[in-house]
C-alpha cells in the first residue's frame, strides 16, 4: 500500500557520484554507493531551495569533489536533481 509519494529535489554531484545527507545543521557529501552511511537524505522541495543549499554553506567531505579546490565555486561541481520519493507500507 502506497502511503507517501512525492516529488523533492536533493544535491548531487554533477557525474551523480556524491550525494547530500545529515541534517540542516550538519550537511554532508556521502558517495551514493556507500551502503554503511545511515544519515539521512537532505530533501527541498523546490528547485530554488535546493539550490540555495549549497550556494551559501558548504559541506563536510567537500574534498571527496573531484577537481574542487578551496575557493571555488560549489555550483560549478553541484546541482539540484528532481526525484520521486515513496513510502510504502508491507
Amino acid at each position: 500500500m502506497k502511503i507517501i509519494e512525492k516529488t523533492v529535489w536533493v544535491i548531487m554531484s554533477k557525474d551523480r557520484q556524491l550525494i547530500a545527507k545529515g541534517t540542516p545543521r550538519n550537511r554532508y557529501l556521502i558517495r551514493v554507493d556507500d551502503e554503511s552511511d545511515k544519515k539521512r537524505l537532505l530533501t527541498y522541495d523546490s528547485k530554488g531551495r535546493a539550490e540555495a543549499g549549497y550556494k551559501v554553506s558548504g559541506f563536510y567531505g567537500q574534498h571527496l569533489i573531484e577537481g574542487f579546490e578551496r575557493g571555488s565555486k560549489l555550483s560549478d561541481f553541484l546541482e539540484p536533481v528532481k526525484c520521486t520519493m515513496s513510502i510504502e507500507a508491507e
